[in-house]
């Protein structure tokens, strides 16, 4: 093989790995959980107690700007908010609480 036909073969190698497409790697972390659902863990502890107190913990937590409490018949939308915390009132206290 003389050298000229050797050059243009490893230029043309060269060139074809540089182009590759090289795909991204996969992270092995666990996602970053954000807005309300980062704060789930808690929200066991504000279980039975009053509405104004429940509401005032979660507006305290980084990441919930929006917080609203209702009845099982209290109208609401069913849309999706990562930012939003929801507390079911039965019986004068919040017995769930709910992201979205």
């Amino acid at each position: 093989m003389n050298w000229k036909l050797r050059s243009l073969a490893l230029t043309i190698g060269a060139l074809t790995m540089a182009c590759a497409e090289v795909a991204p790697a996969q992270s092995q972390a666990a996602p970053v959980r954000e807005g309300c659902a980062r704060h789930q863990a808690r929200f066991a502890g504000l279980l039975g107690k009053a509405p104004e107190e429940v509401r005032a913990a979660l507006q305290a937590m980084p990441g919930i700007n929006t917080v609203r409490m209702g009845g099982p018949t209290t109208p609401m939308t069913k849309d999706y908010r990562m930012d939003r915390a929801t507390g079911l009132i039965e019986g004068g206290v919040v017995t769930r609480i709910t992201c979205g």
